[in-house]
């Protein structure tokens, strides 16, 4: 046998030792609502609003995600303008690292620390105001509580972002605010 026939053929068996070995990756699904509640300098011009959204998730182990997050926050912002209307579109990447406790027989109580990384822009319904999109990153603590595929979530995120503003020659600056969610989970097996 050729020496590059043996390495395909170790290649080969070595992928499918692998597979064998590694777990299965389970896509996750997690729609959410919930509240946004702008802090700091950012409370000054937006007011707390309702935020929906979803989240895809992939569980690489049973105790770390890779997710995925969309979400919609319909505002009011104190831009003197006629229409004070903004909608936020926040997306982010991340990983949520957690445990898994059995509650009883069938129940399982999952806790988790949550970081990523993203986007948001700014959607004035006002005219003389600028639609802006700048880049945010969060840290998020929640938990999970799981019977058979379905699972009710909370979850808590601090959001930090470089906000533009919507007006000609004001600077970016590092702003916060807070999303609190409720939602489902389906895991597919």
């Amino acid at each position: 046998m050729k020496p590059i026939t043996l390495a395909v053929a170790a290649l080969v068996a070595s992928a499918a030792a692998l597979e064998a070995q590694s777990p299965r990756l389970k896509p996750e699904i997690r729609p959410f609502a919930g509240v946004n509640i702008p802090t700091g300098t950012q409370r000054h011009l937006f007011t707390d609003a309702g935020i929906i959204g979803a989240q895809l998730a992939l569980e690489i182990t049973p105790n770390m995600h890779l997710v995925s997050t969309f979400g919609w926050v319909a505002s009011q912002s104190s831009y003197p303008v006629v229409d004070d209307n903004v909608n936020v579109f926040t997306y982010d990447l991340g990983f949520e690292l957690g445990l898994v406790e059995p509650l009883g027989s069938k129940w399982q109580l999952k806790p988790f620390l949550g970081i990523g990384g993203g986007g948001r822009t700014y959607a004035y319904a006002g005219s003389g105001l600028t639609d802006k999109t700048c880049a945010s990153v969060y840290g998020a603590l929640g938990t999970e509580f799981q019977i058979a595929p379905w699972a009710f979530r909370l979850e808590a995120r601090q959001n930090a972002f470089s906000y533009q503003s919507p007006l000609a020659g004001v600077k970016s600056e590092t702003r916060y605010d807070v999303g609190l969610s409720l939602g489902l989970a389906y895991h597919f097996r």
